[in-house]
This record gives C-alpha cells, structure tokens and sequence, in this order.
C-alpha cells in the first residue's frame, strides 16, 4: 500500500525532471499520466481494503519530523487529485501543443508538476512545518503559471494573487503556532486537544486566521478578487487545476479546523455561514452577468465554494448549538454532503475550464459575444459540454444535486426539530438563499452554453471545423463530465460510505430517503419514453423543411440573443450589486459620409468589492508609502538616529 503511494509521487518527481528537456517532453507528459493513474489506483485500494485507517507510507525524520500519512479524508482529496490529473495530463498533450508559441511548454509542464505535487504533499501532510512547505511550493508554482503569457494582465493578475495567497499564508501559520503554542512542529492528531487546551479567547482568534487563510485560498467573498483575475488569465489547463483542485485543498485545510476544533462560539458559526451564503450569492450573481466565458466559470467556482462552506457552517453551528435539543447528530452529515459536493465540482468545474480552453483555440476570445454555432461544427465536443454544464446544477441525476439535496433536506428535519424561532428564522433564510443561488447558477449555465454552443456563429470570416487532435481534448472533458453521472447514480452509497469513515463517532445520517439508482432509471426511463413518443408521431407526419423565414431578409447572427442582452433582466434587478460601465462607440459605415454609422454597445461589470474597498485600501497604501519615502534622503545621519530610537524603544519595552 504504501508503496504505490510511494511510487506515485517518484513517477512525478522522474516526470517534472523530464520535462526540462525537450528531448523528453512527451515521456514526462506520459509519466504524468502515469503517476496519476498509479495514484487513482492507490486510492481505490485503500478504500476497498483500509477504509478509515491511518497509514504512515514513510519517514523523513531529518525533514522536521515529516511522516507522510493518510487517512480517509485526505485518501478522498488525493485521489480526487489523481483522477482529475489524469484528464489534465491527456488534454496538455494537445493543447500546450497549440499554445506552445504563446506559453513555454516545458516550462508550464514543469510547474504544473510541482503544482501538483505541492498538492499531494499537502494532502500527506502530518505537522505544520511540512503542510506549510508543500502550501508554499503549491502557491508559488501556480503564481509564476498564471503569468505563463507573460502580458500584463497576466502580470497584474499573478501579483493580485501573490498578495492574496500570502497573506492567507501567513494567517494559516499564525493560527497554527497559537495551536502548537509557538511551534511549528505541531502534529494534526493533536489539533484537537492542543484545541481544548487552549483559552476562549485563543481558540478563537486561532480560528479566524485560519478561517481567513483557508477562505482566501477558497475565493470566499470579501477574499476573492484574486480569483476572477488570476483563473481566467492561466492557460486553460492550469485554470482547471486551480479551479477543480487547488480550491479543494483549501476546503481540506478547513476540514482539519472544522473535525478537530470543539467548544467554539456559536456567533463563529454564523460568520461562516453569512461568508459562504453571500460567496454563493455574489459568484453566481456575478457569473449570470459576465460575458467572459473563463471569468463566468471563475465566478460560479466562487458560488460553489460558498456553498460548501455554508453546509460547514450549519454543520458548527450544530455542533455548537446548546439548546433544549441537541442538534450534534447532524454535523457529520452536513461535513458528508459539503465533501461530497466538493469531489463533484472538482469533477465539473475541470470539465467546463478544458471546454473553455478548447473554445478558445478555435475562436480566440474569451468573449461569449462572439461565440455561437460551435455545436454544429463540434457534436461530440458539444455533448461534453453540456453534460459539464448540466453538473453544474443541482439536477437529478448528476451527483451535485445530491449533495445540496441532502443540505436542503438537513435543514428541512432541523426545521421540524427545533422549537427557538431565532433558529427557525436563520434556517429558512439559509434555505430561501441557497434557493436563489441555484437559480442565478442555472440562469449563468444555460446562458453559457446556448450562447456560445447554439444558434449561428458569429464570427463569419471564421468557420470551425473538426480538428486532428480533437480526441485528446474532448474525451477528458466528457470523461470528468461523466463521473458527475456517476457519482449522481451511486450518490446514497457513496455518501453512506464517506459518513462511515470520516469520523469514529456513532452520530445518525439525516434521513436521505432518495434512492439514486432508482431515480436515476426513473429519469432515464421517461426520457427515452418521451424521445420514442416523439419519433413515433413524427413518422406520421409530412412536412417540407425550409429555412426560416423573415419577409424576405436572410437569416444571420446579428438576429441572434447576446450574452449581454440575454442577461439584462438580471442586471437590472441586481444593479446594486453587479455595477456596469456603459461603451457606446461609433465610425462611418462608408467612409466621409458621417451620417450612416456602425454603433457599438459593450457593458463592462465592476467589481463593487473591489472598487470600493480594494482599490481604497490600495489607495491609502500608495498614500503612505510616498510620506514614507521622505524618509529615505540618503542622509546617513538620519538612519544612524532612525536606528538609536529604535533601540531605545526595544530596551525600554524590554526593561
């Protein structure tokens, strides 16, 4: 067992030292695949034969007591990260071959690499010097593969990023050396009674730097500006990384902090909750309204992990709640459901950003105006996609309706169990938001895919057509789309086993009564009953097909919804919150006649967040630092006086 984990990461390791060498590019990207299929098949392993138990694959003694081990929640994080790896691995081989005049293959092959190994590392982490190394090499590889296009977009992206990650970074430390009082050799089994041990006042203030840390990492609203810039200015591979797994590795850091922290405040509960609740709002608000297609999937990420932490919240709630009932029987479960709508947004989310990598390089824009008719040009690619986006929603039978059903239906049976009207009033504005959520996030999927998959394209200079190579990118896509279905089909005994083996204690699963098998063969059943109805009274009609009639004009694209149009009810109602800036230009259609014009209409979104809050802050920062530059005149006297204060200030604190 320890072994093929073992094996893994020395594959990965030979692959990222192959990849610097042209001459061995196409065995590194092989190797990768490789490793990855060695770790997915570890995975199952100890699933089938060690669910629950904690293994130590090895020792690194000499590397501050480094202990790579595994238990089932990180085994389900890890594998996670080599299934999703693998459909990554295939599609780089044909799109760093498209791109390899605008991104350096071997470099973006090498970082991606250490990318994912920093990823595992963290998974297999057993102290705090160790998960912070591995957190940094993940930070700081997926830094310099943001700006692998080297524009400046990518430029100011990649330091947006640099700064956010950081300083989550630093609050993860923080809130891990007021754990291990002041050391970093502190051992995550003794997160909970280092825990305990701890003063109120310390356990919260170590909660919140790591709620701040882990959140920033996640793209929590009011901590994710970075990552509607950065995502969407990665190559699309990488994008795809960041958005299906590196988000994961932040909600596992959280799920250290949320099975081993006890006796926290319930008001922690409700900050958590309100953050995730207003993060799904905002991102899918923000996704029904952009016409980028990278930054609409960046922003339905931001919906997603708001939703996850919201389940995380209701489930510290419960276990804080010291009322007349006691509502602790439904914590695990509400932990269950948020992993289990974790594993299929990463399956999903990777799907819609290699889509969207794809789309690009026929069209070369990111732009949802200009795209249109690719279904008919691509069927399969088409069918992918929709799958991907489908699994974005929670619809029965893909596996993320499962894991919000069992959210809805937790707090349904608390509704019926508590009796403080307080509590009643949260959870129904718990359930009214999640329902509005679901609602912006469908509006942003259908939107996305009508507009750029249906209808005709509108790019007439530009006619797509199959492409040698399609294969390496389409079957990853309708492979990672497809285990969405499946995790919907098997969803009662895959969410039965997680609550297993997640925790040791003997707490009840909220009743989840749908049987997924069955409903998925209900669904299917009706559809093909429905498809046969339908073919069947079509065999019985004549009719002549002819193309569509318009009093004579011809039929083209500029007839045809664009995103912008398609959204505009949605930007109305909500105009408070998604702000816009109107772009109305013009030039002559025939040129010295000023009279008959061509007009141009764009909207572009603002970030309200990051107008007046981000840019203030930055605002002020620029503002001292200028003072702050006085300073430096080149007077050696005055830093010789600088310098003597200061010491006197440290020997009088001292003293």
């Amino acid at each position: 067992m320890a072994l093929s984990f073992l094996s893994t990461f020395t594959i990965l390791l030979v692959a990222a030292l192959f990849s610097l060498f042209k001459k061995t590019f196409k065995l590194a990207s092989f190797l990768f695949i490789l490793s990855g299929i060695f770790g997915a098949v570890s995975g199952a392993i100890y699933f089938i034969n060690f669910p629950g138990a904690k293994i130590i694959l090895t020792q690194f003694s000499w590397f501050f007591g480094f202990s790579p081990s595994i238990n089932f929640v990180s085994a389900i994080f890890l594998t996670l990260v080599n299934v999703v790896s693998i459909a990554v691995g295939v599609y780089s081989l044909r799109y760093l071959e498209i791109y390899k005049n605008t991104y350096n293959p071997l470099l973006t092959q090498f970082l991606m690499i250490l990318f994912v190994f920093g990823m595992q590392c963290v998974l297999l982490a057993n102290n705090v010097f160790s998960f912070m190394v591995f957190w940094e090499l993940m930070s700081i590889s997926s830094f310099f593969l943001v700006l692998s296009d080297k524009t400046k977009e990518s430029f100011n992206a990649a330091f947006l990023y640099f700064i956010m990650t950081h300083l989550g970074a630093l609050s993860i430390m923080g809130g891990f050396l007021i754990l291990g009082g002041g050391s970093l050799n502190l051992n995550f089994s003794d997160i909970a009674s280092a825990s305990r041990s701890l003063s109120p006042a310390l356990l919260v203030t170590s909660f919140c730097l790591l709620f701040f840390g882990f959140g920033s990492k996640a793209g929590l609203v009011p901590f994710h500006v970075w990552l509607p810039e950065a995502h969407p200015q990665a190559p699309s591979n990488i994008s795809a990384l960041m958005s299906g797994l590196m988000l994961k590795i932040a909600v596992y850091g959280f799920l250290l902090v949320v099975l081993n922290f006890a006796n926290l405040p319930i008001w922690i509960a409700l900050v958590v909750m309100a953050l995730g609740l207003i993060s799904g709002l905002i991102g899918a608000l923000y996704a029904a309204v952009e016409t980028d297609i990278k930054r609409v999937f960046a922003y339905s990420s931001i919906e997603n992990m708001g939703i996850i932490f919201s389940i995380l919240g209701l489930a510290i709630f419960t276990s804080s709640y010291h009322g007349a009932v006691s509502l602790a029987a439904f914590t695990l479960p509400l932990i269950v459901f948020a992993v289990f709508h974790a594993v299929n947004h990463a399956f999903f989310k990777t799907a819609l950003f290699l889509s969207s990598g794809l789309i690009m390089g026929r069209l070369h824009s990111r732009s949802l105006e200009i795209m249109g008719g690719i279904a008919k040009a691509l069927p399969l690619f088409s069918f992918a996609f929709l799958l991907a986006i489908l699994g974005a929603l929670p619809l029965p039978p893909f596996g993320t309706f499962f894991g919000e059903w069992g959210f809805i239906k937790t707090i349904i049976s608390l509704l019926g169990l508590v009796g403080d009207k307080n509590v009643i009033a949260l959870l129904v504005v718990v359930i009214s938001v999640i329902g509005l959520i679901g609602g912006l996030a469908a509006f942003a999927m259908i939107k996305t895919f009508a507009i750029s998959m249906l209808g005709r394209s509108r790019q007439h200079h530009h006619e797509i057509t199959p492409e040698r190579g399609d294969a390496l990118m389409v079957y990853p896509i309708l492979s990672l789309a497809g285990l969405v279905v499946v995790c919907g089909i098997f969803a009662k005994s895959l969410i039965a086993f997680f609550k297993g083996h997640i925790a040791t204690n003997d707490l009840v699963l909220s009743a989840f009564d749908i049987s997924s098998v069955y409903l998925f063969g209900a669904i299917t059943f009706f559809v093909l009953l429905a498809y046969g109805i339908g073919w069947f009274l079509d065999r019985q009609k004549k009719e002549r097909i002819y193309h569509t009639w318009d009093c004579g004009q011809p039929i083209d694209a500029s007839m045809e919804y664009t995103a912008t149009a398609f959204a505009a009810p949605i930007r109305f109602f909500f105009s408070n919150l998604a702000q816009r800036d109107r772009i109305i230009s013009s030039e002559p259609i025939v040129p010295g006649n000023e009279w008959i014009r061509r007009y141009e209409h764009k909207i572009i979104i603002k970030s309200v967040l990051k107008n007046k809050v981000y840019n203030q802050i930055a605002a002020v920062m620029v503002f001292c630092s200028d003072k702050i530059k006085t300073i430096q005149n080149g007077r050696i006297q005055y830093y010789l006086l600088a310098l003597f204060c200061t010491l006197v200030v440290v020997l009088i604190i001292a003293l």
